[in-house]
């Protein structure tokens, strides 16, 4: 009953968290890097690349205040690009250069504001 219970636990904070640990880089609760959706409209496969290489990867679908954790490795004046598919299969981006320490998190935000997709930062 106890494994049971367990497991539909695990289960249900995986449906929970909104994205995907496909590549062992996207960390639900932790991580420095954080991005969330603020539109009515779900967001799919958010990238992370930098210097033109995948760094992680999260093709999971999340919605309206869903947030996505991803682990950068510390670095200071990191360049990188956050890119995603919208609801319409059209693919957004914009680049960033941030410093990453184990303790620093970036907090990005994804909006549709005015038919207007960005990607800033979430103050």
């Amino acid at each position: 009953m106890k494994k049971l219970m367990l497991l539909f636990t695990v289960i249900f904070v995986f449906s929970l968290a909104g994205c995907s640990t496909a590549n062992g880089n996207v960390v639900h609760r932790e991580g420095n890097l954080i991005v969330t959706n603020y539109s009515d409209y779900e967001v799919t496969d958010i990238t992370i690349t930098q210097s033109g290489r995948v760094i992680a990867v999260s093709p999971e679908a999340i919605g309206n205040t869903q947030i996505c954790y991803f682990k950068m490795e510390p670095e200071s004046s990191c360049v990188y690009t956050v890119s995603f598919a919208d609801n319409n299969g059209g693919e957004h981006f914009r680049e960033f250069t941030d410093e990453f320490t184990e303790s620093n998190q970036i907090l990005l935000a994804i909006r549709y504001i005015d038919n207007v997709w960005t990607i800033d930062y979430d103050r």
